[in-house]
C-alpha cells in the first residue's frame, strides 16, 4: 500500500537528524525561528495585500499600467503601510522566542544566566538583570518600529 506510516516517517526522521547541517544547535536554532517569524510574516504581508481594495488595482489598470506595474506601484505602497504594525508585534516577540532555543542548547541570555546561576547561587539578581536587558532590547526594537511606522504613515488616516 502507498501513502505515508509511521515507520516511514521515522526514516525520514532520522535522516533529518544525520543531515549535517542539523546537527548545529545553532543552525537547527535559528532555522526554527526563521521558518517560524517567516510564516507569521507571510501571513501579515497577504493580510495587508487582501486589506487593499481590489478597485485600486482595477483603477490602476484602467489607466494603462501592466497588472505587474499596478501591484508595485498602487498595492505594495499602500500594503506595506499597513503591514508595519504587526511586523513591529514580530520584531518584539523574536527577542523573546531565543528563550526557547536554549532548550535545544544554544546558549543565549537565560542560558548565560543559568550558568552564572548554577555557579554563583546569585539567582534573584541574576534573572532581574536579564530582565532589564531583554526590557531595553524591546523597547529599542519597538521604539525604531515605532519611528519607522511614523515616517511611513500619511497624515490623516
Amino acid at each position: 500500500m502507498g501513502g505515508w506510516s509511521f515507520q516511514t516517517d521515522i526514516i525520514i526522521l532520522d535522516r533529518i537528524i544525520k543531515f549535517p547541517i542539523l546537527n548545529h544547535r545553532i543552525l537547527v536554532g535559528l532555522l526554527t525561528l526563521g521558518l517560524n517569524s517567516a510564516a507569521y510574516q507571510a501571513e501579515y504581508i497577504r493580510g495587508a495585500i487582501k486589506s487593499v481594495g481590489t478597485g485600486q488595482l482595477l483603477a490602476a489598470q484602467s489607466l494603462g499600467m501592466s497588472r505587474l506595474a499596478s501591484i508595485r506601484h498602487v498595492v505594495l505602497p499602500q500594503a506595506l503601510r499597513r503591514v508595519i504594525p504587526a511586523w513591529s508585534n514580530e520584531a518584539t516577540y523574536l527577542p523573546k522566542y531565543t528563550v526557547i532555543v536554549f532548550f535545544i542548547g544554544v546558549v543565549d541570555l537565560l542560558g548565560k544566566a543559568h550558568y552564572i546561576v548554577t555557579q554563583e547561587f546569585l539567582t534573584l539578581i541574576t534573572y532581574i538583570l536579564i530582565a532589564l536587558i531583554f526590557l531595553a532590547l524591546i523597547t529599542i526594537i519597538s521604539k525604531a518600529l515605532d519611528f519607522i511606522h511614523k515616517r511611513t504613515s500619511i497624515p490623516g488616516l
